[in-house]
């Protein structure tokens, strides 16, 4: 019973830390801050009038502004994504007027790994994330249906994101033309600064100006936000799981409980012999204890074991850290010595 309690806590726990990482691989390379639109609900729900570009780039310490359109694609090679976590692929339409030494993948920072560029202007083309390629097995060069249109790729990028890696970008034209998106508008703009040490500076001047009609992100107070979010459902998710190692020593107690009084005769010749009930109280937590050790070595191995498939079913990461083994261990014990007071007084009182 409580090896079922660890291996639902490694398994559910291990996931979030999974998620954790990569999101933390992905945000710690967010530069820049991002300007949406006032109350909308992230990038997927924004829509910004591009007039605010050259007005953002006015702002003193601001280097670039870059148009973003983010949005899931609805087909890929004709396959849809449907509940499968791995397979949704990110569309992000930019324009590419400004050369930089990586890729950008709205405001995070990538690695061109083959192929080119797409140009300034430049229409019908795109370049695949790491991810993508792998999935569809395609090449720069090869020809590309998103959404029941054909492109043709030109090369290939990769961030430190597993999950940014599952992403196309393209011309922002061509993104508006194939999801309907409304001219002259953009789901948000990336902005970068001149100096990364005002950048602060620069979001208080962004704020004063328009604060009243966008939204203004500083992307690493961002970053920090959504990790100091991920920490709540880790703590979260492990006491739900904690919940069902609680199950599991009620459940030990009613066993141990129901030995105990099975055994009344055994322990009455104990008693017999000279043993006290200090005595008769330890022996039955010495068999709690070990309860709880085997339990927890089990649930442990089973977790692992557990491990490479939950990350196959989910299409996510999953991280088995020492510390979570440590911890899951450690609490396999301390239930099963907590499931053995109740029996083992019990036992003492036998007369």
């Amino acid at each position: 019973m409580i090896a079922v309690g660890v291996l639902s806590i490694i398994a559910l726990v291990s996931l979030v830390d999974g998620l954790f990482q990569d999101v933390q691989k992905a945000t710690g390379s967010l530069q820049g801050i991002m300007v949406l639109q006032k109350g909308g609900y992230g990038p997927l729900f924004s829509h910004v009038d591009e007039s605010y570009r050259q007005k953002i780039e006015s702002i003193p310490g601001v280097d670039k502004v870059e148009p973003v359109i983010l949005m899931p694609a609805k087909t890929v090679e004709g396959k849809g994504s449907g509940f499968d976590f791995r397979s949704i692929t990110r569309l992000i339409g930019s324009d590419f007027s400004h050369e930089t030494e990586g890729t950008s993948v709205s405001g995070v920072q990538g690695e061109l790994v083959e192929g080119r560029k797409i140009r300034s202007g430049e229409r019908g083309r795109v370049i695949i994330g790491i991810e993508v390629k792998k999935n569809l097995n395609k090449f720069p060069g090869n020809n590309i249906k998103i959404n029941g249109e054909k492109y043709k790729i030109v090369g290939v990028y990769k961030t430190g994101s597993k999950q940014y890696n599952q992403g196309i970008l393209m011309n922002i034209d061509d993104l508006r033309d194939l999801i309907g998106f409304p001219k002259d508008k953009v789901a948000f703009f990336s902005v970068s600064v001149i100096d990364p040490a005002r950048i602060n500076r620069v979001v208080q001047l962004l704020k004063f100006k328009y604060g009243e009609k966008l939204k203004i992100l500083n992307t690493a107070q961002f970053a920090e936000s959504l990790g100091k979010t991920l920490s709540t459902l880790r703590l979260m998710v492990f006491g739900v799981a904690a919940i069902a190692a609680i199950v599991a020593a009620v459940g030990i107690i009613n066993t141990m409980l129901m030995s105990v009084m099975e055994r009344f005769k055994e322990i009455g010749a104990l008693k017999a012999t000279g043993w006290t009930a200090f005595d008769i109280m330890e022996m039955i937590l010495i068999e709690s204890f070990i309860m709880g050790v085997l339990g927890g070595v089990v649930g442990i191995v089973l977790g692992l074991l557990l491990a490479p498939s939950l990350a196959d079913i989910s299409g996510f990461k999953v991280y088995v850290s020492s510390m979570l083994i440590a911890q899951t261990f450690l609490f396999a014990v301390v239930t099963g010595i907590f499931a053995g007071l109740y029996p083992a007084w019990k036992a003492s009182r036998f007369d």
